[in-house]
């Protein structure tokens, strides 16, 4: 059975044997597309010890053509597009087609060649054998994408890099960054050196030795490697809450009024340096980010009122727009009013994961029961979030705790029993746990925590790190869950929980040569 995830729209076995590879096929690309040719030829090496062959020896070609394929077959991809902000085009759209004499991959735009490049790395199979096929693909929704919680937990460059690989193969367009939060600040901003120093980082959110947030180079570097990949990266500067990292390291960005508890803190757009600010920092990150979108949060803004809430979300999306930028925010910005058809609002709290005060409080000891009191009034407002930016025209990116959280712990076995106590340690156990097969059982459309009648932009997982103490622990948590999401994206046309596990098996030993080899042995998928 093709190994292919996500699945395509066709498949059609050619007659014919089948294509076979030595250690080295080579990759030609258009002339006008001089990077693409070395990174499908690092994904084949990486994934199987396919090298390109630096000389004119006969070896299999895997060529990439810039052409017009006959798409008319496939369904049309529906949202918005992450790397144009538009909702129109078929740039990853492909046909493949692999004989005995080697592979050629068509496509209109370069993006699609680098698709089809990488389902042909997945039909790769032991001994490099390629089955003879033709596959015809393209997205079902424009906007996939993964958001990295870096804050709670940091990864140093190479890392992301991993990251980054991953969501290649599994064709995700977006990796959303969360870069700052009240534990700490990540990403490097000229003129405010102490929202980086190292004090104003809780012991907590470290991840070993060194410096751990991102200069601006470095920030540089992840977007040009994730380009490359065609990956966009979305920057998530959270205000005006989460925001006591930033208040740390310059406490005159406090309002005048003293928060309602010792460890809430927000940007009150009354403070002429708190205005500032947000507008120095959305300036820079704005001037470093190629792609359309800058996510400013506007989640969970605990014991701000609702007037100040509202004043400054309102703000601070004009402050972005002017940037040039489109705005991506959290689904409480739906509260200001101030949300437009040209801006994403992300819904994250699904059905089942509600804010249960009186649970919360039995977890926790009694000094912190007035905060859970602060945050039960803010979820209140939760269910009408959606709705409003709905009724507003803004473009709605599913998001929803109840299938695409990645921090929730499994409910199955192991088929590793060594694995058990990592599935006690790993994961918000606030969360019900949840199988793998579970996780697998929705679609995009029939989302109950998206209201009829929104313009769906995508969908996209999410991975908070409260738990994670390390690059396994985030393994152990993405896989093999995170390819399962890719499939619920990309492919209009369901698979059977049973088919899909079938073509997964294969995969564990690309994870393992793509740095990925702490994965979750899921008794669903491996037992």
């Amino acid at each position: 059975m093709p190994t292919l995830v996500p699945s395509p729209q066709s498949l059609t076995p050619a007659s014919g044997p089948p294509l076979r590879l030595g250690r080295q096929v080579r990759v030609s690309a258009p002339a006008e597309l001089p990077a693409l040719r070395p990174v499908v030829a690092c994904l084949l090496d990486r994934l199987h010890g396919l090298e390109d062959p630096p000389g004119s020896e006969p070896v299999p070609e895997l060529r990439l053509v810039l052409g017009r394929p006959d798409l008319s077959a496939l369904r049309p991809a529906a949202g918005l597009s992450p790397h144009t902000g538009l909702e129109e085009g078929e740039q990853e759209a492909f046909e493949l087609v692999v004989t005995e004499q080697g592979a050629t991959v068509t496509a209109t735009a370069a993006e699609g060649l680098f698709r089809g490049a990488t389902a042909f790395a997945q039909l790769v199979g032991p001994g490099g054998e390629v089955p003879a096929v033709r596959v015809l693909d393209g997205p079902g929704l424009r906007w996939r994408g993964l958001s990295l919680d870096v804050v709670r937990r940091f990864f140093p460059v190479e890392q992301v890099k991993r990251v980054l690989d991953l969501l290649a193969l599994y064709r995700f367009n977006v990796l959303h960054l969360h870069l700052t939060d009240s534990q700490a600040w990540r990403l490097e901003i000229d003129g405010r050196p102490r929202l980086t120093a190292p004090e104003n980082a809780v012991e907590s959110s470290r991840n070993g030795e060194g410096r751990q947030y991102y200069t601006q180079d470095d920030y540089r570097e992840l977007v040009a490697y994730a380009a490359e990949r065609f990956v966009t990266v979305v920057p998530e500067i959270d205000v005006p809450g989460h925001t006591q990292a930033a208040v740390r390291a310059y406490p005159e960005l406090r309002g005048p009024d003293e928060p309602p508890h010792e460890l809430i803190s927000y940007l009150d757009p009354r403070n002429e340096h708190a205005r500032r600010f947000t507008a120095e920092v959305f300036a820079q990150v704005a001037a470093l980010t190629p792609g359309p979108f800058v996510h400013l949060g506007g989640d969970e803004a605990f014991g701000m009122p609702a007037g100040l809430y509202a004043r400054f979300v309102t703000e601070t999306l004009a402050t972005v727009r002017a940037t040039g930028k489109r705005v991506a925010a959290w689904q409480e910005a739906a509260r200001s009013g101030a949300l437009e058809p040209g801006d994403v609002a992300q819904s994250w709290i699904g059905l089942g994961d509600e804010f249960d005060p009186e649970r919360v409080k039995a977890s926790v000891p009694a000094e912190y029961h007035p905060l859970v009191d602060v945050a039960a009034e803010s979820f209140e407002h939760a269910a009408a979030d959606t709705p409003k930016a709905v009724e507003a025209g803004a473009w709605v990116l599913a998001s929803p705790s109840s299938v695409l959280y990645l921090d929730r712990r499994y409910a199955e076995e192991s088929a590793d029993p060594a694995q058990t106590p990592r599935r006690e340690q790993v994961g918000m156990p606030a969360y019900t746990p949840k199988s793998c097969r579970e996780l697998y059982g929705w679609q995009p459309r029939e989302l109950p925590e998206i209201p009829a009648g929104a313009r769906l932009a995508g969908v996209e997982a999410a991975i908070w790190c409260e738990s994670v103490t390390g690059f396994e622990d985030l393994a152990f948590l993405l896989l093999p869950r995170l390819p399962g999401i890719a499939e619920k994206a990309w492919s209009p046309r369901p698979a059977s929980w049973a088919e899909h596990r079938d073509r997964l098996r294969a995969h564990a030993p690309w994870w393992e040569r793509l740095g990925w080899g702490g994965y979750w042995r899921s008794a669903d998928v491996f037992g």
